[in-house]
């Protein structure tokens, strides 16, 4: 058999592969230290052509060879994976394709957005891979990381020849991602838009469903993508093909949020590990996936992956299946599910907000009217809140200087002990619109003596076509966290209209907002 080289190549080898490729030369395979590696095209599904890169051991001819695909991340080229897969190929002898999805770069086609094409097109690259290298069928795996960890996904719940998943930040819902609960966010549709301008490939369908959400505010434009609710409808699959996964995710990823992955690891049935630590998006993962650093979800998921398709006795089958780091840093804990790392849920009635008592009486009536305005309650300014979040910088605020006109403001009195916020917060508010539309956001935090305040979770909501002057509930989950308060600080709920840095708001600026009992916050919190 021909053999064919891939691995970890310089920027300028790459480079001058890529030059090839484009003028449909035959691929040259390139030595490097420890492999061999080369870029080409691979066909994908429907004649649409993938660009690769293709990293593998010094001689793959001398017996069959283990497979494991790394799709591309959003607006990255194939080589965005370089770092594992070098690792991959020259220390656990894995053939590793690299290659770019539908639409981005120099592969053809238009973007899927996690599509059937998406999926068939993984199933291609590894009928070529069994056709044209020397690939053992019964040992194929997928990783990937943010867009690649969603192609990952898609692939392993499509074809069952893939026999280890890992996913490092995916996209559990694209929809709820870009829109939580039909509230746009402000940045990340833009970030996204740009960062695939000058590469990317959109349909016409999906750069209208971008206008809409970028510039109407239309919280539902992606709702109807096929990639709704992406992880939810791969389980069943992944658990009937027994795949072997292993997830991560940064706590404040502020771009493809933690909840779907935190909500829905406990349904996996086959082998599965979960690995959460602070951090915004990818920010944990990124510098193992790219450029081969030591990494401790890159490092674990190598191990995964060696384990679980080659059979290497390296003891990560016994190691704990749930390993957390706080939101807000510290030692590693271990759980042998998600639900045992959640605490109960306490109810606590919510006082008016100009008494601001978390755990208040009860039985008390009360109505308040507050004005929809920007206040200093900024639930995170993307990429900068978790990435500080990960160096143990959280940013804290004056809460005693947010607008009590325009926000409601509760407080818990102090656990003098220490406490510990593990799962996901619920606020129940009833409220009064004066208009059809209404945006609340509810941000939790970490209040220390001296009345500064760091966010420990968030979240929003959007309603439409309410009935002005009526009382709704307005009911919904912040994100999940595990996060330790000190002795002596205490918790502090916030609810804002309007908080322009990370969402749209549907509440006109100015416009009144009542808020009435029975309102309640449960706080999934240990300690006193």
């Amino acid at each position: 058999m021909t053999k064919r080289v891939t691995g970890v190549v310089l920027a300028g080898v790459l480079a001058a592969g890529a030059s090839v490729v484009v003028s449909l030369a035959p691929a040259v395979a390139i030595p490097i230290p420890g492999g061999q590696a080369t870029t080409l095209f691979i066909p994908g599904a429907d004649g649409v052509r993938l660009n690769a890169v293709i990293t593998a051991p010094a001689d793959i001819a001398d017996g069959k060879n283990p497979l494991v695909l790394q799709p591309s991340g959003w607006g990255m080229p194939a080589m965005g994976s370089i770092g594992s897969a070098y690792k991959l190929s020259t220390g656990e002898d894995f053939i590793s394709i690299e290659y770019t999805a539908r639409g981005m770069y120099l592969s053809s086609g238009e973007v899927d957005v996690l599509g059937e094409n998406d999926a068939r097109d993984a199933s291609a690259v590894i009928d070529w891979a069994i056709a044209n290298l020397n690939v053992d069928p019964d040992r194929i795996a997928i990783a990937g990381g943010s867009y690649g960890a969603g192609m990952a996904v898609l692939a392993a719940a499509h074809d069952p020849r893939i026999k280890v998943l890992v996913a490092d930040s995916p996209p559990g819902d694209p929809a709820q991602a870009l829109a939580p609960n039909d509230t746009p966010k402000t940045g990340g549709p833009i970030a996204l838009a740009l960062s695939g301008a000058a590469t990317n490939r959109y349909s016409a369908d999906l750069v209208e469903r971008g206008i809409d959400t970028i510039l109407r505010g239309d919280g539902e434009a992606f709702k109807t993508l096929p990639s709704r609710e992406l992880l939810a409808r791969s389980i069943p699959a992944l658990n009937a093909n027994g795949t072997a996964v292993f997830l991560a995710h940064d706590w404040q990823d502020s771009l493809l949020p933690v909840d779907p992955v935190y909500d829905l690891f406990d349904e996996l049935t086959g082998p599965k590990m979960l690995f959460l630590q602070p951090g915004d998006h990818s920010t944990g993962g990124g510098a193992g996936q790219i450029v081969g650093l030591p990494n401790p979800i890159w490092d674990r998921a190598i191990r995964w992956l060696d384990h679980y398709v080659n059979g290497a006795e390296n003891g990560i089958d016994s190691e704990p299946v749930v390993t957390l780091e706080p939101a807000n840093t510290g030692p590693y804990v271990y759980f042998d599910s998600v639900a045992q790392a959640r605490a109960e849920l306490r109810a606590l009635p919510l006082s008016a907000p100009s008494a601001g008592v978390i755990g208040a009486d009860a039985g008390q009536s009360w109505s308040q009217t507050l004005f929809s305005a920007p206040t200093l309650a900024v639930a995170a300014v993307p990429y900068v809140t978790g990435s500080l979040a990960q160096l143990g910088w959280a940013p804290a605020i004056p809460l005693g200087a947010v607008d009590r006109q325009a926000a409601g403001v509760w407080r818990t009195e102090p656990f003098a002990g220490g406490g510990l916020v593990s799962g996901r917060p619920r606020v129940d508010l009833t409220a009064v619109p004066a208009g059809p539309d209404l945006t609340l956001i509810g941000i939790l935090y970490d209040e220390a003596p001296d009345g500064t305040g760091k966010p420990i979770t968030y979240w929003p909501l959007t309603r439409h076509g309410l009935t002005p002057g009526a009382p709704t509930r307005m009911t919904w989950e912040l994100e999940p966290t595990y996060w330790n308060l000190a002795p002596g600080h205490r918790l502090t709920l916030a609810v804002t209209s309007q908080d322009p840095v990370p969402f749209q708001s549907s509440t006109p600026m100015g416009a009144p907002v009542t808020l009435t009992s029975p309102s309640t916050v449960d706080l999934p919190v240990r300690g006193s």
